[in-house]
């Protein structure tokens, strides 16, 4: 898993969130897509019920809400938990080191479950499921302190494809609103 993961320099997959909350009756079904590319680059852009894209590139993390005409703008650096966030999309292996355990093995597949007990603290557990075939995600599974669950499945996995970085520029129309929640 390690040597897979090392050997990755670019990756891209559409995604399908699921989302169930105690505040809502179904779960809230949503399909994207994400791309990430060593070092420092990822893109996730989420289609309706409720779309958004979000874009870390070198040391600014966007949240653009275009239905709202809003992008939120952070400073990773300085920031230690959006900087910790950042080390484990790059290398989770060694960001989480000894905090990373197999909870199982099943049938093509293990199951890995990080303790967030710091760095995380919003979660109450991380699991994630990787591919025994290919040793790529297939699943990622985020319970929140208050028992929200997030899962996030991975579909056409495709990495190194040369990705350039213009890949992960975010074009924001001239209407949006751009706010920095954190800045002092």
């Amino acid at each position: 898993l390690k040597r897979t993961q090392e050997t990755i320099k670019d990756f891209t997959a559409d995604i399908t969130q699921v989302k169930r909350s105690s505040l809502f009756k179904e779960p809230v079904i949503s399909k994207g897509k994400m791309k990430f590319k060593r070092p420092n680059r990822i893109w996730v852009q989420m289609l309706p019920p409720y779309p958004s894209i979000t874009v870390l590139t070198k040391d600014v993390l966007w949240i653009y809400l275009p239905e709202e005409k809003v992008a939120q703008r952070y400073q990773v650096a300085g920031n230690p938990l959006m900087a910790k966030w950042l080390l484990f999309f790059q290398n989770p292996f060694e960001t989480m080191g000894k905090r990373i355990s197999l909870q199982e093995q099943k049938r093509g597949a293990v199951v890995l479950k990080i303790d967030p007990t710091e760095d995380l603290a919003l979660f109450q557990q991380i699991r994630l499921w990787i591919n025994t075939s290919n040793w790529l995600p297939k699943q990622m599974e985020l319970v929140e302190k208050n028992g929200d669950r997030t899962t996030i499945t991975y579909h056409n996995i495709r990495i190194n494809s040369g990705m350039p970085d213009s890949a992960f520029e975010l074009h924001l129309p001239p209407d949006v609103e751009v706010i920095e929640p954190m800045r002092r």
